[in-house]
């Protein structure tokens, strides 16, 4: 691939192309409509039609709206505001739109986009921001781009309608055409779309029949495929643009340290082709001509650290197991009095569970490329960017220019799950810029990224309740302990509240029937280490948490687990329908094969902000090959609303269990010495192809609009797989990582025998 080309292909022409001034005003005032839709209406569709025209003049690309460009020649463009990590957003997203343009699927071109308020969305208590996260992409974009492509779509029929001098309802579109039926004329998109240019926007198009949709719910091959596997799509580590030099850089042994001094940066300085050694607030960073000087400078740096304050993984197990007995919480959920009714006593079932910190252990470790053009006063970002107007925030408040100076061009993601929503890097790259005055790429090492991530918080949860005579919960309590996301959510949103809820997901809006109901968040302050969303959030813990506890009552009152959470969502149609969609899928009435153990988890995943509901379940099947648990076979029942593209869906739901099943047996990162223990995929694993189950995914059909699914199927999955396991061993794992042998899961009943067990 050329180095135009890749160019080309990591700046979007959205914010290289000329504008007129108009283009680059953001709209004010401009209210969020219900679930955070807005129409997509940007401020060039405010000017005069004359204005949008000359806007376009410049190109063969005719610009319709914010999201459709079209070609003399009908080729399309479809806009795509939301970074691909991997999810399917390249062809979901566009199908939406070319859906409803009645584009030719086959002439379609997916660009990324930036900087518009069509592009920006707010997720909670979030400022409004252009970025992907919360598995929300779906759910907000889909009436957003069916109404971008309808209008599109209406002002090329009024062309056409004009040019064969009919009415507009005798006109229909098809594959990039408008067409006459009844004199059999026909005129592309492409002859059409410089006049279409001209014409106002109706901002409230007819919509189609959705029975009349022909790619909406259509199981379509990736766009990104044929590109990531010739090698021609661009990642942010391929980002070349003129002039640029590449930083490698070193971090603080510890958590929270700052480099002091470089002892001999002169001689490092006077390596051939390194250009500056730069002091970061937290790290080093060696400018070079090319990736390997710079690396092998930096290994070679002499750096007094200032050390961040300790950090020790037995220390923070004991805060929070402290914590959960004898610190007050915030209290999210209160109903009735479910302390008094415990504490009156009866069938009490009570449990202790924990979950350790993890990091997101990307294949592409953190990278960008920065040009911090001083004497212009504006900067230039090229990389793999999950949340572009964090990061134009960050860069203009650091070197004090508005955030519009602050162009930002997103490339496709080598894996995210979170992580590069945090602009930490991207900062270290416009450091390098400033001190040599030249565009840098920083790329950070695998090491490197590891230990100084930002990472999922470690969670433990005390779980009481006490049953009633028909062996339901008459009562629960549940108290959970962490460290919050203060650093990335608002926090005086949660202060007031008294409790970050992302630490209680699941829980303090608990989809199952209990009539007395008391759940608690507690604050554990861990000051020096960083952390941040990750796939499934909180739910990762608190999910574990609950279906593990489920399972337990339904053991304590002696009924089956399925049929016990069936008894506890009655009243929830849509829950009970995939629980027993999920059951009836995976077999599991009949008699398991010999050596097969089975295991169930169910979750009702809420998006952010209620954004959305999706329902899922998960049956899974383990059996002990020599000493070693291995899932063979996952059965997973999903409801996430109309699908787009069921193999999208199938996609997602495969990708989270493998995910889920890293996290469940092998995840876990832990402090010494104030620092982080791991460092490579050695010390810090991944599932191996071969241990990837079977998985089998039952898509309900649904009317309800699309719901999320990219983070889904991680919450039940532990649970599962930790009731499977005490089925095969009678041991039951209250802690992540889940044991991985049989050796190791009776080493915890002998220390529950002993009482120095999980809780």
């Amino acid at each position: 691939m050329t180095q135009q080309n890749a160019e080309r292909t990591a700046s979007p022409v959205s914010e290289t192309a000329p504008e007129s001034s108009s283009r680059r005003q953001w709209l004010k005032g401009m209210s969020l409509a219900a679930g955070s839709l807005l129409i997509p209406i940007s401020a060039s569709w405010l000017t005069s039609p004359e204005a949008r025209a000359a806007d376009a003049a410049d190109g063969h690309l005719i610009e319709i709206n914010d999201w459709i460009r079209i070609d003399a020649d009908g080729t399309t463009v479809l806009g795509l505001s939301q970074c691909e990590v991997g999810q399917g957003v390249y062809t979901g997203l566009p199908q939406v739109l070319a859906d409803e343009l009645d584009a030719d699927w086959r002439r379609v071109r997916v660009e990324f986009v930036t900087a518009r308020d069509a592009y920006r969305t707010a997720a909670a208590n979030e400022a409004l921001q252009q970025f992907v996260g919360a598995s929300m992409s779906a759910t907000l974009f889909y009436e957003r781009l069916r109404i971008a492509g309808a209008q599109a779509r209406e002002a090329l029929v009024a062309v056409a309608a004009r040019r064969f001098g009919v009415r507009t309802t005798n006109c229909v579109t098809r594959d990039g055409r408008v067409m006459h039926p009844q004199s059999g004329r026909s005129l592309g998109y492409g002859e059409l779309a410089a006049e279409a240019a001209k014409l106002p926007l109706n901002p409230h198009p007819r919509l189609k029949n959705e029975a009349t949709h022909s790619l909406i719910g259509k199981t379509v091959s990736r766009l990104d495929t044929p590109s990531k596997v010739d090698g021609s799509a661009v990642f942010g580590i391929d980002v070349k643009v003129p002039d640029m030099l590449i930083g490698a850089i070193l971090m603080a042994p510890t958590s929270g340290g700052a480099p002091l001094s470089v002892r001999n940066r002169d001689a490092i300085k006077a390596r051939k082709g390194v250009h500056d050694v730069v002091l970061a607030k937290d790290a080093v960073i060696v400018v070079a001509d090319d990736y390997w000087r710079a690396k092998k400078a930096c290994d070679a740096l002499d750096v007094e650290w200032k050390a961040g304050p300790a950090a020790d993984s037995t220390t923070i197990m004991a805060q929070r197991r402290e914590a959960l007995v004898k610190a007050k919480g915030g209290v999210a959920t209160n109903i009735g009095d479910a302390p008094a009714l415990i504490a009156a006593g009866g069938k009490v079932v009570t449990s202790e569970y924990h979950t350790p910190y993890i990091v997101h252990a990307t294949m592409e470790p953190v990278n960008a490329t920065v040009h911090v053009r001083r004497d212009k006063g504006e900067i230039e970002v090229w990389g793999p960017i999950q949340g572009q107007d964090k990061v134009r925030w960050a860069l203009g408040g650091i070197f004090k220019l508005p955030p519009e100076k602050v162009t930002v061009h997103t490339t496709f993601l080598g894996g995210s799950f979170g992580r590069k929503y945090v602009p930490d890097f991207v900062i270290h790259a416009a450091v390098a810029s400033a001190a040599v005055g030249r565009p840098v790429k920083v790329i950070r090492s695998r090491e490197d990224d590891i230990r100084h991530g930002f990472y999922r918080p470690c969670a433990s949860g005390r779980f009481q309740a006490v049953l009633g005579d028909d062996g339901l919960p008459k009562a629960m309590h549940m108290r959970v302990a962490g460290q919050s996301m203060y650093n990335v959510i608002k926090k005086d949103h949660y202060e007031k509240a008294g409790y970050d809820e992302t630490m209680l997901d699941g829980l303090y809006d608990l989809v199952y029937a209990v009539p007395n109901l008391r759940v608690e968040g507690i604050d554990v302050p861990q000051p020096n280490i960083p952390v941040s969303f990750m796939r499934s959030v909180g739910s990762t813990s608190s999910v574990f948490f609950l279906e593990s506890f489920i399972d337990e009552m339904a053991d304590a009152a002696g009924i089956e687990s399925i049929a016990y959470r069936k008894r506890l969502l009655k009243h929830d149609p849509l829950a009970t329908r995939v629980v027993e969609e999920t059951e009836k899928a995976a077999g599991w009435r009949t008699k398991a094969k010999a050596g097969v153990h089975r295991g169930f988890g169910y979750c009702t995943y809420t998006g952010r902000g209620a954004a959305f509901s999706t329902y899922v379940a998960v049956a899974v099947e383990l059996r002990v090959v020599g000493d070693r648990f291995k899932v063979e076979r996952v059965v997973c029942g999903v409801d996430c609303g109309r699908a787009i593209n069921p193999n999208l869906i199938r996609a997602n739901i495969e990708g989270g269990i493998g995910f889920a099943l890293t996290n469940t047996f092998k995840s876990q990162i832990t402090f010494a010495n104030g620092g982080v223990e791991q460092s490579n995929f050695g010390d810090y694993p991944l599932l191996y192809l071969v241990e990837m189950p079977k998985v089998e995914t039952v898509i309900l059909p649904s009317d309800r609009p699309p719901q999320g699914c990219g983070e889904v199927s991680l919450p039940p999955m532990a649970p599962a797989v930790a009731q499977a396991i005490r089925r095969a061993t009678g041991v039951r794992p209250r802690s992540m990582p889940l044991p991985q042998t049989v050796t190791e899961a009776r080493a915890l009943r002998q220390a529950d025998d002993t009482g120095k067990g999980q809780g």
